[in-house]
């Protein structure tokens, strides 16, 4: 109740007016916006829910996460490209295998990697954001 007498009290100082083009009197643009709900959806997740593929390509995992309508999903995804380096830590946008959702989605994934200890610059994936295109 506390942000709708907020709201109200917003459209009280704020009226609403209306203008016109010629003959054909318009409201303002904010009273006549009216958005599509299937469009204003964005749906994102993350997961550490990941295993290499089971043929062993370098580099490939197959990714488990729930889809926006809560359905178990898997993509597969490759490697990484252009990754930013901060620190110790790397973030990349990783490629997603053409039609490998289970759901029959298209995502966009990013992966967040950790340099792997004692090494020469290898880096671990640890966390993956997936994103419905």
């Amino acid at each position: 109740m506390k942000y709708l007498k907020i709201y109200e009290q917003y459209l009280e100082e704020n009226p609403l007016k209306e203008i016109s083009i010629g003959e054909v009197p318009l409201k303002s643009p904010r009273e006549t916006i009216v958005e599509d709900p299937e469009e204003s959806v964005h749906f994102e997740t993350e997961t550490t829910n990941f295993k290499s593929t089971p043929y062993n390509t370098e580099g490939n995992y197959i990714v488990y996460f729930k889809n926006s309508e809560g359905q178990d999903t898997t993509i597969e995804i490759a490697g990484a490209h252009n990754p930013e380096f901060i620190g110790n830590k790397m973030i990349s946008a990783i490629e997603v295998i053409p039609d490998s959702a289970s759901d029959g989605k298209t995502y966009s994934v990013v992966g967040y990697y950790e340099e792997i200890p004692n090494t020469s610059g290898q880096y671990e994936l640890k966390k993956i954001l997936i994103e419905e295109v």
